[in-house]
């Protein structure tokens, strides 16, 4: 029995020498323990692939690089990391960044041989899309009492379907076109059997031409405000929205957009687009732009440098804001409104003011 006992306790002891043996030789010999001789690491500097500091594609990715100095530095290599600030973003072993949503985020990297020596990148991240739900809506003024209104004229090649009231100013009432107007026995305002609503001009009786007065200085004032948004996505889908689901925020381009298959809107009944367009708006025929998850058109504003132009047969959701043309194509519709600093022209069109 003593035999026995005593060779278990030795077993044992051995075995617990090889544990220890083990750790020391694990804590001991790193892989990039510096060694007599060796070059220390003093410094690491990152930068971005092409010195970029900012990723603006939709999920898009930035390689980042890190150098080592000294030059002559035994060892190279760094763990890569991401602080998150008012952005986010993953980075992977090898440094490539995947930028999650809009905002700023620091790269560092670390030596591997010392991690007292760390480099470090702010980058900044945009046009990812998170909704930004803190967007108010433009405030239309009284603006808003018109479904179309418009500063030299306003004009059906053929019979239009139009609910909400029309007016233009400063020209007068001869350039209200294709309506086939009966004045109204105030002088007032005028009526048409294409119209549920009423239509003005500025050579009507007053109250009407200060009113309207009122009404367009507003839409200038509208379109102003639309501009001057603070922006959440710059450029996305290069202007191209054919296809596209877009989720609530202001949407800035510098030139033209398209939209040549449906677009949708999607968010809730209190969510607000802006889109801030410095060149046209074209909307090709036939398509449709669709609002989902409760999204109202009262809460879609185009704010439109050049002309916009709706193609035959398609459906446009909100209100346009047009420096200067609104063109809408034979049999189109829209829910929403027509502003325009210059003309707008219909064509067996379908007018339907948004709810306010």
């Amino acid at each position: 029995m003593n035999t026995i006992k005593k060779l278990f306790t030795s077993k044992m002891m051995i075995l617990a020498i090889l544990v220890m043996m083990l750790f020391t030789f694990a804590a001991c010999s790193p892989s990039e323990e510096l060694q007599t001789g060796d070059v220390a690491a003093t410094a690491v500097t990152v930068t971005g692939a092409d010195f970029k500091t900012t990723i603006t594609e939709l999920d898009g990715t930035l390689q980042m690089n890190a150098v080592v100095l000294p030059a002559d530095a035994t060892f190279k290599t760094v763990t890569w990391s991401v602080v998150n600030g008012t952005g986010s973003a993953t980075i992977s072993n090898s440094g490539l960044l995947q930028a999650l949503t809009s905002g700023t985020v620091t790269i560092k990297a670390t030596s591997n041989s010392n991690d007292d020596i760390i480099g470090s990148i702010v980058i900044t991240i945009s046009n990812q899309e998170v909704a930004n739900s803190n967007v108010g809506p433009v405030d239309l003024g009284q603006a808003g009492d018109f479904v179309i209104l418009a500063q030299t004229g306003i004009s059906t090649a053929t019979s239009s379907v139009i609910t909400g009231d029309l007016g233009v100013s400063p020209s007068p009432a001869s350039y209200l076109t294709g309506f086939s107007l009966i004045m109204d026995s105030t002088g007032t305002f005028s009526t048409s059997s294409q119209v549920t609503g009423k239509l003005y001009s500025a050579d009507y009786t007053s109250p009407t031409p200060s009113n309207l007065t009122t009404a367009i200085a507003d839409m200038g004032t509208a379109y102003a405000d639309a501009a001057g948004r603070a922006v959440d996505f710059n450029e996305l889908h290069a202007g191209d929205l054919s296809g596209k689901t877009l989720v609530p925020g202001v949407y800035k381009y510098a030139s033209s957009v398209l939209i040549n298959t449906q677009l949708t809107l999607d968010g809730s009944s209190n969510d607000v687009w802006i889109f801030q367009i410095a060149g046209n708006l074209t909307m090709a025929s036939d398509i449709q732009i669709t609002l989902t998850g409760g999204a109202v058109a009262k809460n879609i504003f185009w704010q439109v440098a050049d002309t916009v132009a709706i193609g035959s047969g398609s459906h446009f959701e909100g209100t346009v804001l047009a420096m200067t043309n609104i063109s809408m194509g034979t049999n189109s519709s829209i829910n929403g409104r027509l502003y325009a600093q210059t003309a707008v022209t219909l064509d067996a069109t379908t007018v339907a003011k948004s709810n306010d």
